[in-house]
């Protein structure tokens, strides 16, 4: 699963933690899985992202916070919307990510002072607090030992 780095903090990356998103460095404690996310496709170039350690729970905003929640279930159009990104180049950089939001399409998710926000286009430092650069763990599977002759 993907994880992403901040454009502008090279040392941190996206995770949760007590159920809010934030920038945070690995050294700073916590699982691996908190760092990792599934994209999943919700078509026509949007994505939400569910976490690895907490499958039934994704990011979303709410009063333009950045939150790691639960659907109330199918009905519950409201938390799709909020927890739907368009996955566009990166703001400061193309090689990087950022994620506009779908139901407030002049907001991005960006960093500010390492909690992440929904904020508008025009924020002050927007493009590098909005750029992120998508890093995929690679899962080398069990360790192989050599057999004796």
């Amino acid at each position: 699963m993907p994880q992403f780095q901040s454009f502008n903090f090279r040392d941190r990356f996206i995770r949760h933690r007590n159920f809010e998103g934030m920038l945070s460095r690995k050294q700073d404690g916590g699982p691996e899985a908190d760092f990792s996310f599934a994209v999943v496709d919700r078509g026509a170039g949007r994505i939400s992202l569910r976490s690895a350690n907490f499958p039934d729970r994704f990011l979303r905003h709410r009063d333009f916070r950045i939150m790691l929640e639960k659907s109330a279930g199918p009905s519950d159009q409201l938390f799709r919307q909020d927890s739907t990104f368009f996955l566009e180049p990166g703001l400061a950089a193309s090689n990087g990510v950022s994620f506009r939001s779908f139901n407030f399409p002049d907001r991005f998710v960006r960093h500010r002072n390492f909690q992440l926000f929904l904020d508008p286009r025009d924020s002050p430092n927007l493009a590098a607090d909005a750029t992120f650069f998508r890093v995929q763990l690679i899962d080398h599977g069990p360790e192989l030992n050599p057999v004796d002759d």
